[in-house]
């Protein structure tokens, strides 16, 4: 290990400081323990200093909002570009889409050299009108002004280059995909596994004998919920012991669920939805038997395989991202895009077929730890930063 003025200076930038909790905590504690000195810059203070504390690394915190707020998005790149050419970091590492928009902004005009931004996603795949071409915009800016472009896919990148956002020499994809894996020593079945399973499912008043579909992530449009109750309502009809288990918070940020939805999810005896952000996801995968993400957008669908390492059968949609986490037919079954009905047959095939859940989980479990471990991409993440440094 290097001396303290021999550290390499990097920061990792995002709008939201869960985005680098959840998925890049294994690479910022190898980073931690080699030779780099780590910041960590996003606009949640309190989450922001909570890392801080666990992690050992430095923090900056300035607002960065998620909606066009041109005013505000002025101060934050004033503010930020300043802190940046103060601290003469060797590399900025920006994550989500308003991150990276002001991260890359900021570390040119302060001449940062090693400029990375990581697509997780195209939040204009569903968008419309002039919503669309200002969102095309900002990607196709912070890929102009990056060094270096990361997409979490295979099909993610591609899509990225069709749509003229980057070029195809510019933008790469570390291994297999994901932002940076999944701990598998975590995501494994363990002693406690039932215990967690028969908890959870006594705390909702969920039957033993029930089998719970479940879902894990954000409670809004753009997750396909609206697809997902409607096919349960069907699913229910035809098979009693079903219940359906939303796990996440209600966002509105950028949109929120239709009034019916809302009134079927409160008032469905058995739909269970917990209604907020849990930091422990591992009880909740647990009580499930079948995890579904009928997603309209995604980067890649990193709870698919954090579901399938857990040896849990995933149902997923033929979207961008979903179909480099899911292999149709071997770890999961996948349908198209807001079809209530393919999903409904697709949940019904799983709930009736105990023996394919068995096969479709036990082939998950394989993928999951030969493709995405989080070693793997920790390792992907420093030898990207290493070729930075020389």
């Amino acid at each position: 290990m290097g001396n303290r003025k021999d550290k390499i200076k990097i920061c990792l930038l995002s709008s939201i400081s869960i985005t680098l909790r959840n998925f890049y905590g294994p690479l910022i504690r190898k980073l931690i323990d080699s030779d780099y000195e780590v910041t960590l810059v996003s606009s949640d203070f309190d989450n922001l200093n909570k890392l801080k504390e666990d992690l050992n690394c430095k923090i900056y915190s300035t607002p960065i909002s998620r909606r066009v707020s041109p005013f505000r998005d002025i101060i934050s790149i004033c503010r930020l570009s300043l802190f940046l050419h103060k601290q003469k970091f060797k590399i900025v590492h920006a994550h989500t889409p308003k991150g990276g928009f002001i991260g890359m902004i900021s570390s040119r005009l302060a001449f940062i050299p090693n400029r990375i931004y990581t697509i997780h996603g195209l939040v204009l795949e569903t968008a419309r009108g002039i919503k669309k071409k200002l969102l095309w915009f900002s990607e196709w800016l912070s890929c102009k002004l990056a060094t270096q472009v990361l997409a979490v896919s295979p099909s993610l990148r591609q899509r990225v280059i069709d749509e003229g956002i980057c070029s195809e020499e510019k933008i790469q994809v570390l291994g297999y995909g994901s932002a940076c894996g999944i701990n598998i020593d975590k995501f494994t079945r363990n002693e406690n596994y039932s215990v967690m399973r028969s908890s959870i499912r006594s705390d909702y008043n969920i039957h033993e004998d029930a089998i719970v579909i479940g879902f894990l992530g954000r409670i809004v449009p753009d997750k396909g919920i609206e697809t997902l109750v409607l096919a349960f309502k069907g699913l229910q009809k035809l098979d009693k012991r079903c219940y359906l288990l939303l796990v996440g918070n209600f966002e509105t940020v950028r949109d929120c669920l239709d009034g019916e939805t809302i009134q079927e999810i409160n008032n469905n005896p058995q739909i269970i939805c917990n209604g907020e952000f849990v930091s422990d996801v591992l009880p909740f995968y647990a009580a499930m038997d079948i995890n579904v993400l009928p997603s309209r957008r995604e980067g890649f669908g990193l709870t698919l395989i954090e579901a399938s390492a857990l040896e849990l059968p995933v149902i997923s949609t033929k979207i961008t991202g979903c179909v480099d986490a899911v292999e149709d037919n071997v770890t999961g079954l996948l349908v198209d895009v807001d079809d209530v009905e393919q999903l409904s047959d697709a949940m019904l095939k799983l709930v009736n077929d105990s023996e394919l859940r068995c096969t479709l989980g036990k082939n998950g479990r394989q993928r999951a730890r030969d493709l995405f471990d989080s070693r793997r991409l920790v390792t992907s993440h420093i030898s990207l930063y290493q070729n930075c440094s020389i």
